[in-house]
């Protein structure tokens, strides 16, 4: 139809308006999203709405807190009356103090800049209101399609045909195809079709006003600057035919005003609907024309008629142009005063379906961004194509290949090489699978593998489109950066859901067809089929890691670290633990955080609050509400890692909460289904809780009802992995947070529940502190600190009735800002002596992270239990394995004592094949010892072996492994015996064969020289030539190093417990052991005992005790004949054990006593 022009609206009406809310200096866009960021005064505490220009921003805090009772806000404390108040002039005056909702919304929409509009928008579908579609501007009557704000909402629904095979459909709202059916009134209407929308859209949830309505709070006011405005709501179908109105999801639209102030709106409404529902009670001359235009009206045109008694002429009215746009009787619905507002929503109800029969096209919110230029309206996205344009380019190629394939292509830094330099690391600081190469030459060894790789890294030649994506974000300014990165996500959000929708669909139809390799295949390429913008930063800042391997490209990218703190300024999360790698890059976190120190002119004091829980358990959602922030929550893709985000601290709570920034650190869920079935799934997770643990000052532990044991394992780990590290002095505030947890009586109810919880990790970290001999350590709370009063909350449910039509549940938001504001005010109360700022956060983020790669075992078992069980069978099988060495060793020296006793060379041959026959029979019966003594200890009722069942097919394969390197060893020593004897034989044939040649030319050499006069070294000389001749066939031995081999029996010692970081920097024990032996500070945990020991000297005599009995049996083995054999060094070790086991209970030494006591000995030793 034409457009039918109308006088435009008063400009000044919508500027007074802004004026009286505050709002006059932010038109047009220019609030931030930054701003509402920052945590001050306001956002931390409640605070009364005491004046008209302090509504606006009560209610966007509410709403980035996801409180769905935000519009209520829309008038000041002072309206409540009271008897001495009242004044009967208020009845015909409007008095100021409250505004429309309507209005509020689209004076900040207006005023609000792009990215601020689309988090209002993100927000706004989360409490399940309607949103602009079409905003109307202040200077003319037109419009903007909301096209770019609304691109943020991605929304799930299981359409009814998709409901049997339990499939789902996830998209971005703007992209969805689906029926568009639109709501807008005539000047004469009584009815609100408001309120029916909200009828329709509630039916089979509990009433929920999407759309605001005259009975609401605030809407019985006259609205302002809201007329001509179009929202738009979604119905979306959950699958259940009980509980959903409609089979598949709609789009309603529903215009504010009557059509003939609105004809361009109304224009675009008549040209995008599938259906458009007028409602009326009478129809005036103009609206006659207006609606007898339409062409193919009678097709999509559905008239709601008011029959009110004693209008008569009003029904004429309606009569005459129903028949002249030859509506048929199924188009008109009536609505009399005998009906009321559910029953006349179901006559709606069930002629939307009826025309959803008759829908045969549809179309997308993006594809109507063309009829609405052809009309004149603007659309938002417009300035934005630059930028996407630049995305598009960047990402060429994106939809050709798959994902993992494209990732090896551009992103070529993060590929295999960057996983083998993380796990050359972690071997390097665990000295894994050393053999008997020594550790030295095996560190070296790790080191020259990496530095091929950062050599092949290196060689790499940057891609094109990582080369653009770091020109963008380097040479634009902040507004055209944030729309490039935005683009950038919702081209990879789009394509990511199209591939796992795919995979997903894959993956179900193998698990019929029960084929494992298949399965697998698709399951590993689900996981690499993560691809976001945090990849591209991951990308950009390995490029910086492997520049700076090199002075010639070091400055190459040197202004990198710039860009990212510029970008973390603006709200921008960073990457700094690469899950996929499991590993820190750390010069590109130290530079980035350097560069943020710099710009803030060096005051960045820190307070750290992380947040851990198992996956899908809510705790993104948790920080995002509490902060207002947007960590990513369900974008179809599994990321692994962890993110910091820093939020500035408002000057009137920086000297309240001590702190410049709040940094706010997120994780990957644990226990992901996803990562179960892969081999160090344990050992990731309990590498992430332990560092993030340790990095924060507040940890949040979210804990769903279904897997609070999953938390409580990974927290006895944590607990556990403290006492094993040298950083213990810092104790962690932990909040516990339980979701899902409703009633006003919860939290006295489940007093006993917490103080199990509590009661079980306290006797876990007393196993823990036994097994570490850290008597100090008695409890939980020693460790992490915890108040089981103050330190618990419960928090309802998110969803407010069944996705995903719930709207967001008001008792969620409002526990959740409890919980904050408690939070905060707690800290801000307990002055913090330990603050730190950038600089120290780096170096103790450096120095955590060195400490869990050197931690090498605590970390692959579930919980605490677990680990003492495996301890205990380790200790056991130990023993065991020291038997069967004994035993093998006193019939080896049998054996070589035989060897040796042979006199014959033809009997050597063959004793040497019997006595290797005999040994692999002994050790067959030893090692079948062993395998009895394992079995027997499995069918104990103690010692929790039930809990490890899983490993005693390891203990088992140790028992194979055992015996074939103890059959190696064996046979060596066999051989060498062997050769030393043939040795003794060519030299006693030597001495009766070639005794008179050796004569002869000793006689020879005598005469020879006889007549020379030559010094003693000159013929000293000249008798080694001739003796070295007739004595070439000899067979000698290899000198062994034994000081390196008792270092590796050493380190072996040390291979369950703590310590491995202490002793992976020793690298000789030559050095050792030289001076007397030094008790130091650090080597007791008690400052009473410390003091007690300085003083008397008890713990010097103690140990100089330890060292002359272990002197004396280290040269009683070096009398003894024979080589030095690796038994030597366990023998001693063990001694030493004793000794130090009798005296523990008096002297309460730590393990770091232990360790330098050992090398102190071992140095003497060796």
């Amino acid at each position: 139809m034409a457009t039918l022009s109308t006088e435009k609206p008063n400009q000044t009406v919508v500027l007074d308006f802004l004026t009286d809310l505050g709002l006059r200096k932010y038109y047009p866009n220019k609030l931030t999203l930054l701003s509402f960021l920052e945590v001050n005064k306001s956002s931390i505490n409640k605070k009364d709405v005491n004046s008209v220009d302090e509504i606006p921003f009560d209610f966007l805090r509410k709403l980035f807190k996801i409180d769905a009772e935000c519009r209520n806000c829309t008038q000041t404390c002072d309206q409540e009356e009271t008897e001495d108040s009242f004044d009967i002039d208020d009845i015909f005056t409007d008095t100021g103090n409250a505004v429309h909702p309507l209005d509020l919304i689209v004076g900040l929409f207006l005023c609000a800049d792009s990215f601020l509009q689309q988090e209002m928008a993100l927000k706004m579908s989360l409490c399940q209101f309607s949103v602009p579609l079409l905003l109307p501007h202040c200077n003319n009557n037109q419009s903007t399609l909301m096209l770019w704000t609304l691109r943020e909402i991605v929304k799930e629904w299981c359409p009814h045909d998709l409901c049997f095979t339990k499939g789902f459909v996830e998209n971005n709202i703007v992209q969805a195809s689906m029926p568009f059916f639109s709501f807008v009134r005539l000047k004469n209407c009584s009815l609100s079709k408001s309120q029916f929308l909200n009828q329709i859209l509630s039916h089979g949830q509990q009433n929920h006003s999407m759309f605001i309505h005259r009975d609401m709070e605030g809407g019985e006011r006259t609205r302002k600057i809201a007329n001509t405005l179009v929202e738009v709501g979604w119905f979306l179908p959950c699958g259940k035919e009980n509980i959903d109105v409609f089979p598949e999801p709609i789009a309603f639209a529903n215009l504010r005003g009557d059509i003939s102030e609105s004809l361009t709106q109304f224009s675009f409404l008549y040209e995008v609907s599938n259906a458009i529902f007028v409602f009326l009670d009478k129809v005036e001359e103009k609206e006659h024309q207006i609606l007898t235009k339409l062409q193919d009206g009678k097709c999509k045109l559905y008239c709601v008629v008011h029959r009110r008694d004693n209008a008569l002429e009003d029904l004429a009215s309606v009569k005459n142009t129903v028949q002249e746009l030859a509506l048929p009787n199924s188009n008109i619905k009536i609505k009399d005063s005998r009906v009321n507002i559910a029953e006349f929503s179901q006559t709606l109800c069930e002629t939307i379906k009826n025309s959803l029969l008759d829908v045969k096209k549809t179309m997308s919110i993006e594809n109507m961004s063309a009829k609405a230029i052809e009309l004149g309206l603007s659309v938002d996205v417009n300035i934005t194509l630059n930028q996407k344009g630049t995305a598009e380019d960047i990402m060429t190629g994106i939809g050709v290949r798959s994902i993992p394939h494209y990732k090896k292509q551009k992103l070529p830094l993060q590929g295999e090489n960057w996983k083998k330099l993380s796990k050359l690391e972690m071997r390097e600081c665990r000295i894994k699978n050393a053999g008997t190469v020594g550790g030295e030459h095996y560190k070296a060894q790790l080191q020259g593998e990496k530095q091929e790789i950062w050599k092949e890294q290196q060689q790499i030649k940057r891609p094109k489109g990582m080369q653009d994506f770091i020109d963008t974000l380097a040479t634009s300014d902040k507004e055209r950066r944030q729309y490039f990165l935005k683009w950038m996500k919702f081209i990879f959000n789009t394509h990511s859901r199209d591939t796992l929708t795919a995979l997903r669909k894959k993956f179900k139809e193998l698990r019929k067809s029960k084929d494992a390799k298949l399965i697998e295949e698709i399951d590993q390429e689900l996981l690499d089929s993560s691809l976001g913008v945090e990849h591209y930063m991951r990308e950009m800042g390995l490029n910086y890691e492997v520049s700076m391997q090199s002075d010639d490209d070091a400055d190459e990218l040197s202004y990198l670290p710039s860009v990212a703190a510029e970008m973390l300024r603006d709200g921008y999360p960073l990457e700094f633990l690469d899950g996929d790698a499991s590993n820190i890059p750390e010069k590109w976190v130290t530079a980035v955080l350097m560069e943020l120190h710099k710009k803030v002119g060096g005051k960045s004091r820190l307070l750290a609050i992380a947040v851990l829980g198992v996956q899908s358990s809510g705790k993104s959602t948790l920080l995002n509400t509490m902060f207002g922030v947007q960590f990513p929550v369900s974008s179809g893709r599994c990321t692994r890692g962890a993110y910091m985000l820093f939020l500035k601290v408002g000057d009137d709570t920086k000297e309240k909460l001590g702190c410049d920034f709040i940094l706010l650190i997120d994780t990957e869920g644990l226990k992901s289904p996803d990562l179960a079935q892969i081999a160090d799934s344990y050992e990731h997770d309990n590498q992430l809780a332990t560092f993030v643990i340790g990095l924060s000052d507040v940890t949040i532990i979210n804990v769903a009802m279904e897997n609070a044991t999953d938390m409580k394992d990974v927290l006895q780990i944590a607990v556990h992995a403290f006492m094993r590290m040298k950083q213990v002095g810092k104790k962690t505030v932990c909040h516990f947070v339980h979701q899902n947890v409703a009633g006003v009586s919860a939290h006295a109810k489940n007093l006993t529940e917490r103080h199990h919880l509590l009661d079980q990790l306290n006797e876990m970290t007393k196993i823990a502190s036994e097994m570490e001999k850290q008597p100090t350590i008695q409890a939980f709370t020693d460790v992490l600190d915890y108040d089981i009063e103050n330190s618990n909350w419960n928090i309802p449910g998110l969803w407010h009735g069944t996705p995903p039509m719930a709207p967001v549940n008001t008792g969620y938001s409002e526990a959740v800002a409890d919980f904050k504001t408690n939070l905060l005010e707690t800290l801000g109360k307990e002055k913090r002596n330990d603050v730190k700022n950038i600089p120290d956060f780096l170096e103790w983020m450096s120095s955590l992270w060195k400490s869990v790669k050197y931690e090498n075992f605590i970390f692959s078992f579930r919980n605490t239990l677990v680990a003492h069980a495996y301890d205990n069978l380790c200790k056991e099988f130990g023993e065991w394995e020291w038997q069967m060495r004994k035993e093998i060793l006193s019939w080896q020296k049998e054996a070589e004592l035989e060897i040796l006793n042979a006199n014959k060379e033809e009997n050597l041959h063959t004793l040497i094949k019997i006595k290797k026959l005999e040994l692999s029979e002994e050790i067959k019966k030893q090692e079948g010892k062993l395998i009895e003594k394992l079995t027997n200890y499995y069918r104990r009722t103690d010692r929790h072996v039930n809990l490890i069942e899983k490993y005693k097919t390891d203990f088992e394969s140790s028992s194979s492994s055992l015996s074939n390197e103890i059959q190696y060893s064996v046979n060596t020593e066999l051989d060498r015996a062997f050769e030393r004897k043939i040795g003794l034989l060519k030299a006693q044939d030597i001495q009766e064969k070639y005794r008179s040649v050796i004569e002869e030319r000793v006689i020879k050499l005598l005469h020879d020289f006889k007549d020379l006069r030559m010094s003693d070294d000159q013929l000293r000389e000249e008798f080694e030539k001739m003796w070295n001749a007739a004595t070439a066939n000899v067979s000698t031995l290899k000198e062994q190093d034994i000081p390196a081999k008792v270092l590796i029996q050493l380190k072996n010692n040390f291979s369950n417990r703590k310590g491995n970081e202490n002793l992976g920097h020793v690298k000789s024990l030559e050095d050792l052991g030289k001076g007397p032996f030094e008790i130091r500070g650090y080597h007791v945990d008690s400052l009473i005992k410390t003091f007690q020991f300085m003083c008397t000297g008890d713990l010097t005599h103690f140990a100089n005790n330890v060292i002359d009995i272990s002197v004396q049996f280290a040269l009683d083995k070096c009398t003894s004949d024979g080589d030095y054999h690796d038994s030597f060094t366990r023998d001693l070790l063990q001694r030493i054990d004793e000794l130090l086991n009798e005296s523990y209970k008096r002297h309460r030494t730590n393990t770091q006593f232990e360790i330098d006591l050992k090398l102190h000995i071992c140095g003497i030793a060796a």
